[in-house]
């Protein structure tokens, strides 16, 4: 016997068994379409940041290339860019663009990596070469380097050896820096000049803060920190070369010195010393000589307008047992002409040096003028002390309206940031400078003495390349050497300069 209930089981059953195939290829074609789905929109997300990664890239290549607008001057010189093509704002006074002689504040690398982890803009060019920084931005590098190129002549000495033309590479210059973290940095490079290679700036630095204040330790072969012009790159200072106080009071070693440097920041003031031995091209015959040496300068008047500078330096050596030429011989005409130079003299068997210097300026807008001078003492193991002394004074303008290129932090001359480029279909920055300058060795019976004049032009085609045009009167008295005796002439010497 079939019950009522039997049967409404196998229905449903059956029912179940004929519909279940149905619903399952239903559910899998659903499961299909919701994976080629979430394929897409994944796929489309990913195409949308990438846009958006171009987009920001392309509107920080723009920004940076893109000159700023300019307020319009009083200065003749300064007419109104034609239509289409805009004037960048002249710097802040104290702030131009970056020095090789001074880190830049470490706030300012903390923005540079957090740009980069927000806009995720891996290279900037806005310092001539590519510098390129990784994603997170706390990994940069770029290569850097100089090249300058001089023309001389001189005529009016009453040597006709001394009356030449002649071409010279001053410098041929090629390295690298890069930053790894927050705090550490790095600088390399070789300088091919008068036949010779020779390292320059090779050191590593930590940049972080000693009581409330940015300091920066740094290991290796580096720049004196001695002087307005001793302290900058001849990239940087307005004429074709440093002036004889950055020239002549100098310890033995030069310009660099391989060993420890440690400088504090404050906001209107730096403080700097360093310890080192010789030159890290110096040959390792003997003991280096060993230098102490510091600086410090202080802005009394820091506006935008006007900033004032006050400074001094000092140093002394213990000179190498191996050293036969404790003073340099000053090139006054320029480093073209070898016979134009006043002579070091003699010093038998030196033992001490010690020298100072003083710093004042003054930088208002467009303008500047500024004066040092320096002493040294020299002593020796066999003969008689000596001493050696040098002061100039310099002045100059921006016709075309640039802030002047001192940068406060350091109280050292920079590059400007050139309103109108030449390389955007502008006129370049027009700047003129005036210099006059003394070195006296002459408590060296052997040595000699020193002036020179100088009037100079600069152009500046943009922030990367200068032509410089200097003309120069000079005397020179050498009581020994090839030329002996009263001398004076004239000096023009121009350069072609690119640094980046």
């Amino acid at each position: 016997m079939i019950h009522k209930g039997d049967v409404l089981w196998a229905t449903l059953l059956a029912t179940t068994c004929l519909v279940s195939p149905t619903a399952a290829q239903e559910a899998n074609e659903v499961s299909q379409l919701k994976r080629v789905v979430e394929d897409q929109s994944s796929r489309i997300s990913d195409l949308e940041s990438r846009l958006a990664t171009m987009e920001k890239m392309v509107a920080a290549m723009q920004s940076a290339g893109a000159p700023q607008a300019q307020v319009a001057a009083a200065d003749p010189l300064q007419e109104r860019a034609p239509a289409g093509r805009k004037r960048r704002e002249p710097a802040p006074l104290g702030r131009p663009l970056p020095s090789d002689a001074h880190p830049v504040p470490l706030d300012a690398r903390l923005a540079q990596i957090e740009a980069a982890q927000k806009d995720m803009v891996h290279v900037n060019w806005s310092k001539g070469t590519p510098e390129f920084s990784s994603s997170d931005g706390n990994l940069t590098f770029r290569p850097r380097g100089r090249i300058q190129i001089d023309l001389g002549h001189t005529s009016g000495s009453r040597s006709d050896g001394r009356n030449i033309t002649a071409t010279q590479a001053r410098s041929l210059r090629l390295g690298m820096e890069g930053s790894i973290g927050k705090h550490l940095s790095y600088v390399l490079e070789g300088d091919f000049a008068d036949n010779e290679v020779a390292i320059k700036s090779a050191y590593i630095a930590w940049i972080t803060r000693l009581v409330g204040q940015q300091a920066e330790f740094a290991v290796g072969n580096r720049l004196n920190d001695r002087g307005i012009d001793g302290s900058s790159g001849t990239i940087s200072v307005p004429f074709i070369e440093r002036n004889v106080v950055g020239q002549g009071i100098i310890p033995v070693r030069g310009f660099f010195g391989l060993g420890a440097a440690a400088r504090v920041y404050g906001k209107r003031w730096h403080v700097g010393v360093q310890v080192s031995g010789d030159d890290i091209s110096n040959p390792g015959t003997a003991s280096d000589s060993f230098t102490v040496a510091g600086r410090m300068h202080w802005n009394p008047v820091k506006t935008d307008d006007l900033i004032v500078h006050l400074g001094a330096w000092g140093f002394h050596e213990r000179i190498a047992s191996d050293a036969t030429r404790p003073t340099r011989s000053i090139a006054l005409g320029g480093f073209y002409n070898d016979d134009l130079r006043v002579s070091p003299g003699t010093f038998a068997n030196p033992d001490t040096g010690t020298a100072y210097g003083l710093e004042v300026g003054v930088f208002h807008r467009s303008l500047w003028a500024y004066g040092e001078m320096g002493h040294r003492h020299l002593e020796s193991r066999t003969v008689a002390s000596t001493d050696q002394s040098a002061w100039a004074l310099s002045a100059g303008w921006f016709l075309t309206g640039e802030t002047t290129p001192y940068l406060a932090r350091g109280g050292v001359w920079s590059r400007p940031n050139v309103i109108d480029p030449v390389t955007n279909g502008g006129r370049g920055a027009i700047e003129v400078a005036v210099r006059f300058e003394e070195i006296d060795y002459s408590d060296n019976p052997t040595a000699g003495k020193g002036t020179a004049a100088t009037l100079g032009i600069n152009w500046y085609l943009n922030n990367f390349v200068r032509l410089q045009l200097n003309g120069m009167a000079w005397t020179v008295n050498n009581p020994t050497g090839v030329y002996v005796g009263y001398d004076h002439g004239r000096t023009v010497l121009g350069r072609a300069q690119i640094s980046f």
